[in-house]
């Protein structure tokens, strides 16, 4: 099943979202972990990004999906994952959102992380990441905080990219 995505300033995206269990998911949204995976996954295929957090799907559960190998496509499920150690080292990358169409922003996250979760058959797991895949994880992390990646640019840097996307959605807008 592929999802519709919600759009930017709806309600569920700035909920902090609770710890769920697999056994909520299967009665309040009936799915189990590896149909919830596959569903965030082939909605994530279909839109072309790297990851993708059931919030913004509509689906209010403290999940999301991502490339762990980019090149290989290999995707995992993180349910309640939590982030136990960031480095100090930064890096700052151009990130982009589907939630916020053709708007991309230089962020500056940890280069570095350490986490756990529980994975698509339920067990809890340990994980560890550096520079992109430790960058998407946190990118989809704050979605489940009910936070967002503009939130991470100063205001400034935030009205340039908002006006280049404007741009860019009126410009495709005339060619369609």
């Amino acid at each position: 099943m592929i999802y519709k995505l919600l759009e930017a300033g709806s309600p569920s995206l700035s909920v902090k979202l609770p710890e769920t269990s697999a056994e909520e998911i299967k009665e309040k949204h009936n799915l189990t972990l590896r149909e919830l995976r596959d569903n965030l996954a082939g909605t994530m295929a279909a839109t072309g990004c790297i990851g993708l957090s059931a919030n913004q799907c509509g689906i209010l559960v403290r999940a999301f999906v991502m490339y762990t190998n980019i090149d290989k496509k290999e995707v995992t499920l993180f349910l309640n994952p939590k982030i136990t150690w960031e480095s100090e080292e930064t890096n700052v990358f151009s990130e982009g959102c589907l939630t916020y169409p053709f708007l991309f922003l230089n962020i500056t996250r940890p280069k570095s992380i350490k986490f756990t979760y529980t994975d698509q058959d339920g067990n809890t797991q340990e994980g560890a990441f550096t520079g992109l895949t430790a960058r998407i994880f946190q990118h989809e992390y704050d979605h489940m905080e009910g936070k967002n990646f503009t939130q991470l640019a100063s205001k400034l840097k935030l009205e340039m990219g908002m006006k280049k996307a404007r741009k860019k959605l009126k410009k495709i807008k005339k060619v369609a």
